[in-house]
């Protein structure tokens, strides 16, 4: 089977020396990222993969953004889209991955478990809240933790996790190792998402003078059909679904090659047999580090809290105009212009409690001091000298900057074209570097 392919190719894997810093494997011990030549190789310009901080490296195509950013930023992107509350990532190494995720509002959890204590101890830092983190809590409680445990091992404390990552990780285990990491993550554990990214083999031939493994602790690297092979049973074994996707693109005239990373998305089916008997494992892991980060827990009801930060942003865009009359003669003129409610939408903190157009409406209508047009599709606003002030001292409280967290940069283009009820142009807003 799938193990007489990797006995087959095994004997072009170099010795074991160091880890990938750029990846998530569990390394033998911390060291800093070098490049290793074999100085008795035939061929001094052959590369032999030690530790490095991406495939780039080697020569060869490049990235942009980096390889290692892209895999990071595809599992920050499968984040927002599942919106797990407890996230487990497995080999998280110098905790990279962490640091990357700690921005992601659905997560009430992140747990990083590597199998080196030494590297987690080094890294306690990295998973402390931010000083931005009590100037803007977040709405529910979070924490960051960090365990030494081998992804071998079953932990009962984990069972009840959303989302598995597996980044760089399951080349760096030996057969014995990965088949127990499936009894524990996909057989004990039963996230409800598991995320595996892996080397593509085909995509080494890109590496100019390039033999052997992309990484000197790597037990295997597999074609794009060798990890389907592995995948597709897995996914059938433990009742989930599983699709491939590719990261790092081939460059042009390479695209049969497919991309320098290959990752599989595990989705788990639900079934009406679901409820087994739950088997307790014991909790061998070993916790390292945990930082517990500041929330701000409301007391107003749900379309209270979206009245409230609906009103903060028009203040926001209230206060925007006025400071931008003195260059505009015709803004000065007119009295009233409307906000569109899925231009408001657009900002974040609305956007994190609110979840579409007609939950803000329901909030807005039944309101006193929010005015909506005959459509009930725009907030209108209404600008005059009483209103500046009012807003300057509004805004003096506030504790971010104009427009701090717009959603993306089609914001500035909504705003750019807000018009009054008879259709003429309110104002050109312009779209601060803050925004996003």
């Amino acid at each position: 089977g799938i193990w007489r392919i990797i006995q087959r190719r095994q004997h072009l894997s170099v010795s074991r020396k160091m880890d990938d810093a750029g990846d998530h494997p569990m390394p033998d011990k911390a060291e800093e990222p070098q490049d290793i030549t074999s100085p008795e190789s035939p061929d001094s310009n052959v590369t032999v993969p030690g530790t490095v901080e991406d495939e780039e490296e080697f020569g060869g195509p490049v990235f942009s953004p980096p390889l290692y950013r892209q895999r990071y930023q595809t599992v920050a992107d499968l984040v927002k889209k599942y919106r797990p509350k407890r996230l487990v990532d497995f080999g998280c190494a110098e905790g990279k991955l962490i640091k990357f995720l700690k921005p992601e509002e659905s997560l009430e959890q992140l747990i990083g478990i590597d199998i080196e204590g030494e590297v987690l101890d080094s890294i306690r830092g990295i998973i402390k809240p931010l000083l931005s983190d009590y100037v803007q809590p977040r709405p529910h409680p979070f924490t960051v933790s960090l365990y030494q445990g081998s992804i071998a091992e079953c932990d009962d404390r984990f069972r009840a996790c959303d989302m598995v990552t597996c980044v760089e990780v399951i080349e760096h285990l030996d057969p014995p190792v990965l088949d127990a990491m499936l009894s524990n993550v996909f057989g004990h554990m039963r996230p409800s998402v598991v995320v595996v990214t892996t080397p593509n083999a085909e995509f080494n031939v890109l590496f100019p003078n390039f033999q052997g493994f992309r990484n000197s602790d790597h037990r295997f690297e597999w074609t794009r059909q060798e990890f389907q092979e592995w995948a597709e049973p897995v996914a059938h074994q433990f009742n989930y679904n599983v699709t491939f996707h590719g990261i790092g693109a081939a460059p042009e005239g390479s695209e049969h090659l497919g991309c320098c990373t290959q990752m599989a998305i595990f989705e788990r089916l639900q079934t009406s047999d679901e409820q087994n008997p739950v088997v307790l494992l014991g909790t061998p892991y070993r916790l390292i580090a945990e930082a517990v980060f500041p929330y701000r827990q409301s007391t107003l009801s749900k379309e209270q809290q979206i009245l409230q930060e609906a009103q903060y942003y028009i203040r926001q865009i209230l206060q925007q105009r006025s400071q931008s009359e003195d260059s505009s003669e015709d803004v000065a003129a007119l009295e009233e212009f409307s906000i569109p409610l899925d231009v408001l939408l657009k900002f974040q903190g609305l956007k994190r409690i609110c979840p579409d157009v007609e939950s803000l409406r329901f909030a807005l209508v039944g309101s006193d001091s929010v005015r909506l047009n005959q459509e009930k599709s725009a907030v209108v606003c209404c600008m005059d000298k009483a209103d500046e002030e009012d807003c300057s001292s509004l805004m003096s409280d506030s504790s971010g900057g104009i427009f701090d967290d717009a959603d993306e940069d089609d914001t500035q283009h909504y705003f750019e074209n807000l018009r009054t009820d008879t259709g003429e142009s309110v104002l050109s807003m312009t779209c601060e570097e803050d925004w996003v």
